[in-house]
């Protein structure tokens, strides 16, 4: 199989497809009534491709069942679920998808999910409080991207979850096909990667010591997981990431890169 951007992107989307409904069997059984009903309608509003990013039901199911294991190793409120699958139900309202990363797109996606969540857990029967507690996570789960810290044990572990998303192969990748820089130099952007979450020290050897024209270039996103539970899923996923790119571009890569994905799916 070739390997360049355009294949790349088709290859990872037939696996988020081909994931999906054993990812969804997953999840299903850890959710509580109410939770269901608010997968299921954000299930059937990402019917809609206007309403969403193509990869935003892996996300939301791979974030989802992260956000089980977290909610109950860390003792967070369990609205905490409810928050991780609504979080970025408000990317429906960005017009050009390919802006998504962007810092208004990152404003607006807040403002506009926050009510749309109110409204649908209003619909399901969740408590004022309960309903006060989520739209706030999902108000403010992107701040730290626009500079303003989050405070607050459940808030944070909302990040955490959606956090350990960007580090599984198929956003990894995705992002690496994104750009010509990446494409060509997908090592300097996984060491970039791993400065984000660890700081100055990666946890993965000698060969990844931080330059300083690299921790200038990258010091303003570094932002560390608040949980080990989530420090420890991510440097699972980077030492993937790191045995995947040894074999790139030769041909036992997409080998590497399907298991990976089946491992970290499934």
């Amino acid at each position: 199989m070739a390997l360049d951007p355009e294949t790349m992107l088709q290859h990872l989307q037939q696996a988020a497809q081909q994931h999906q409904g054993a990812m969804e069997a997953l999840l299903r059984p850890l959710l509580d009534a109410r939770e269901q009903r608010v997968l299921d309608w954000l299930l059937d509003r990402y019917r809609d491709p206007a309403q969403r990013r193509w990869w935003d039901v892996h996300h939301a199911l791979f974030s989802t069942l992260f956000a089980c294991a977290l909610v109950q190793h860390e003792r967070l409120d369990r609205l905490v679920v409810s928050g991780v699958i609504l979080h970025d139900v408000g990317y429906g309202a960005i017009e050009d998808k390919a802006q998504w990363d962007s810092r208004d797109s990152r404003i607006l996606h807040q403002q506009e999910g926050a009510p749309l969540a109110a409204r649908v857990l209003a619909e399901i029967g969740f408590l004022p409080q309960e309903l006060e507690t989520v739209v706030g996570m999902v108000a403010v789960h992107d701040n730290p991207y626009l500079g303003i810290p989050i405070r607050g044990r459940d808030r944070l572990g909302v990040r955490d979850c959606d956090r350990v998303y960007p580090t599984c192969a198929l956003s990894f990748y995705r992002e690496v096909a994104a750009t010509a820089e990446r494409w060509d130099r997908p090592r300097e952007y996984l060491h970039e990667r791993m400065i984000q979450f660890f700081g100055q020290e990666p946890p993965f050897g000698a060969e990844w010591a931080i330059s300083d024209e690299c921790w200038r270039r990258v010091q303003a996103r570094v932002e560390r997981p608040t949980y080990h539970l989530t420090a420890e899923r991510v440097a699972r996923q980077f030492e993937r990431r790191i045995i995947e790119l040894a074999a790139w571009p030769g041909e036992g890569f997409w080998a590497l890169l399907d298991a990976h994905l089946e491992e970290e799916n499934l």
